[in-house]
């Protein structure tokens, strides 16, 4: 992976951090890569209150997919609602795989 190509998609990451974070507020957010899959975010505030995100590797990587793109698509696909409306233990599939 070039160096330009893991800085888009570190700014992708970094954009739908703040999104979760703004979105889930009182809850702890943390991800982790499943590359070349996918990447995961969760927002816990309890065992019984945790909703999580898996964003497809594709679309983190693709160069029509700029940060400004990604944060206008997390609203306008209601990402957060999605998650929300996901049975605990269950995640909300973002993107194409």
């Amino acid at each position: 992976m070039s160096h330009e190509n893991k800085a888009h998609i570190e700014a992708n990451l970094e954009v739908i951090r703040e999104y979760l974070i703004g979105q889930f507020k009182g809850f702890e957010v943390t991800d982790t890569t499943n590359r070349p899959l996918s990447h995961t975010f969760t927002a816990t505030k309890s065992s019984d209150e945790r909703y999580q995100v898996k964003v497809s590797w594709r679309q983190l990587s693709d160069d029509s997919n700029t940060p400004e793109r990604t944060k206008q698509r997390l609203v306008t696909d209601d990402v957060a609602g999605r998650m929300k409306g996901k049975s605990q233990g269950e995640y909300f599939s973002w993107g194409k795989y």
